[in-house]
Parts: C-alpha cells; structure tokens; sequence
C-alpha cells in the first residue's frame, strides 16, 4: 500500500433475519492521494456499491474488471487470490453465503466464480435502488438501516435456502470432513448429487472447496505467528509443510515467504475490523448459519 493513503473498515451485522445469508455488512474509506492495491483471499460471494473513486479487480488468469463510480457489482466466488487496486472513495459491501447466493438469485454460482458483473445481470432494475437508498445513507446508521429494509424487502418473498444447503455447508468448515465421500455420506447424497449441490451454490465443486477450505482454515492459523511455528499448526489433511506451501502458491500465486514480506496492511485492517465484530477474520470461514446471541453494535455515525 502506498504510503499517503489511509485506509478505514467498519463492519456489521445485518438484521437478525438476515444473517442466514448474508454474512456482514462494511464500509471501505480510502483517504489521501495515491493508489492502494492488495490481494484477497479466497472467499464467497459479495455485492460491491462503488460509491467514490475507482476500483479494478485482477484475477490469476490475468483477466482484469475496472468499475468506476456510482455503480453497484456483483462478485462471484474467489477460487484463488485476486489482486485489487483502488483510487480514493468509498465502497460499501456485502457479504454472502452460498445460502444468500441461493435465495438472491437462480443464476448458478459456477457460472459467475473469479469472475464479477453488474448487480443488474442478477436482480434486474432493484439494483439501482439499492445503490440510490445507500448513496442517500449521511451516515453509518442510516445506510445500515437502508442496506437492511431492502433485504429484507427483496428476500422476504424468495424461498429459504434448503435446510440441505446450510447443512452442506456446516459440513464444508468440519475439519473433520476432508473427502468428497465423507462429506456425500454426511449429507446422505451420492457424490454426484453433492457436486450439483456445490456447483450451483458454492460455485466450485467439492474436491476443490475441500481443498480451499483447508487452506484457508491453515491460512487463519498461521497468518500471525512465525514461521519457525508453523508445523504445528497447519491443517491435518496436509502431508507436511511443503504440501501447505505447494497450496499456498496455488491459492496466493506466491510463497509464503513472498507474501508476508509484503506490504498487506490493508487486508491486516480489514481483519482485524472483521474479528472485532464477529470473532473470525476470513469471509471463507463464515459460520453457516447465524449464531445465538448475535447483536449488531450500533452502527453511530462516521
């Protein structure tokens, strides 16, 4: 990240209702005169409100989408790491969970994974509302109160999402389902029935969300501790370090080593506001399902 520009995440919790599907809430300011640019983690879905400035967002494959302001987009599945960069302005989120894919939309996620369009391709003129109801927002209160009323407009009508998608997914963050079988008998499918299941609302299909699911659960792990105290941390599936390493490289397109000698203040701020609210730092390691006791702090102003 440059150095004349500051960064500000604020994150929360939608509505009580809500929370089976949608993950958070949170508000982006970038201050000051340059550029920032960062890479993302492998994570589910998220809709993007690009209030101010202009963002571009580069995938592994080398395919790069720019959107400039005011414009409302739609996020698919990150796979593997995308490189983001950023002028000044301010961007407002919302996260997803397959089950939020399932009850937003019946576009199949596969078709939309490491890949972004505008909100519109999916919901049609609503979009636009949204976007006008948050630009109106004067502040965080108002636009929390806004991102929920129309949620909770324009997902009241829509089915739930199945109670065998949530338990998919509850199955998908047990360390203790580490293959595709275990995961089908879980659930009492045939592993084809499993890979239609994940192909259409997770948007990968269930090796390769093992896989990234593992990564990411090691990812967590390790992100604040040395190097030397790695091996006793990462994920059990993995045959030794060098086998995490070789993931790390596919997921980051780096090493390890590359990647916390780098400059990632950006994302540290956008974990650290996350785990602040709800515990966890990473989108991908979402709960399923609302937790008991959730309460979203009082939003204040700016």
């Amino acid at each position: 990240m440059i150095p004349e520009t500051s960064v500000s995440f604020r994150y929360f919790l939608p509505a009580p209702a809500l929370r089976a599907t949608i993950t958070t809430y949170y508000v982006l300011d970038v201050g000051g005169a340059g550029l920032i640019e960062e890479l993302l983690f492998p994570e589910w879905a998220n809709i993007r409100l690009l209030l101010d400035g202009e963002w571009s967002q580069t995938f592994l494959d080398g395919r790069t989408v720019t959107y400039g302001p005011p414009m409302a987009v739609m996020s698919g599945v990150i796979s593997r790491t995308a490189r983001v960069r950023g002028a000044p302005g301010r961007l407002v989120g919302v996260g997803f969970l397959p089950a939020g894919w399932a009850v937003l939309t019946a576009l199949p996620a596969c078709d939309y994974v490491d890949d972004m369009a505008p909100l519109a391709d999916f919901i049609g003129p609503a979009a636009d509302d949204l976007l006008r109801d948050v630009q109106a927002a004067p502040n965080d209160a108002a636009m929390v109160a806004a991102l929920d009323a129309w949620f909770l407009s324009h997902m009241a009508g829509r089915r739930a999402a199945e109670t065998l998608l949530v338990a998919a997914h509850e199955a998908l963050l047990d360390p203790g389902v580490g293959a595709v079988a275990e995961w089908a008998r879980r659930l009492g499918r045939s592993p084809r029935q499993l890979e239609r299941l994940a192909q259409t609302y997770f948007g990968m299909g269930p090796k390769a969300l093992l896989r990234r699911q593992r990564f990411l659960r090691t990812f967590a792990a390790i992100r604040t501790q040395p190097p030397g105290s790695w091996g006793r941390l990462i994920d059990p599936v993995y045959v030794d370090q060098s086998h995490f390493i070789r993931d790390f490289r596919h997921f980051m397109g780096m090493s390890p080593s590359a990647y916390f000698a780098r400059d990632f203040s950006f994302m540290r701020a956008a974990s650290q506001a996350r785990a602040a609210l709800l515990g966890d730092p990473l989108h991908g390691l979402h709960a399923a399902a609302p937790r008991a006791g959730d309460r979203a702090p009082d939003p204040g102003t700016p």
